[in-house]
């Protein structure tokens, strides 16, 4: 069991790891913004020209870019990401928190006091804070406790 869920958690960074992802300085097309942390709303996704789903969540009130990634078991934060959030980790106590087609994932296990998407608020999120990573992964550690998570065509939905 233990094996299944690290190889879940490996699949998600590889695939976040491995995909191109553009950096965009302010929000564009395509990228859910984030609404106001107290009134919940559905929040549509549209696909970036890499087939990403991105939005913008606040991370214990800072606001972090995510990719929306279905196939991740849970919340992973850049280094940058999480230091801007203030999320407490230590890169001295990294260690092996998954493993890839490429290898060892290094990084430490966290929990995210409040993550806020367009007014979904989820406390006591566990996350990974990941080594190497480009962008960050809004799993299901977030998306599991959400209304529902539909994908159809070329749009995600999450109430």
């Amino acid at each position: 069991m233990r094996w299944a869920f690290l190889s879940v958690v490996a699949v998600g960074i590889v695939i976040g790891v491995m995909a191109p992802v553009r950096r965009a300085p302010a929000p564009v097309a395509g990228i859910a913004e984030a609404a106001p942390a107290d009134v919940p709303v559905e929040t549509v996704i549209k696909p970036d020209s890499n087939g990403h789903f991105l939005a913008f969540a606040q991370v214990d009130g800072e606001t972090i870019r995510f990719v929306v990634d279905t196939g991740a078991d849970m919340v992973a934060l850049t280094l940058d990401d999480a230091r801007r959030a203030k999320v407490k980790f230590d890169e001295d106590q990294f260690q092996v928190v998954a493993r890839g087609a490429s290898g060892d994932v290094m990084g430490q296990r966290v929990v995210i006091d409040d993550i806020v998407l367009d007014g979904k608020r989820v406390r006591d999120v566990h996350a990974a804070v990941v080594e190497d990573l480009d962008v960050s992964l809004l799993g299901q550690s977030y998306l599991r406790k959400l209304r529902s998570v539909h994908l159809a065509g070329d749009e995600m939905r999450l109430r």
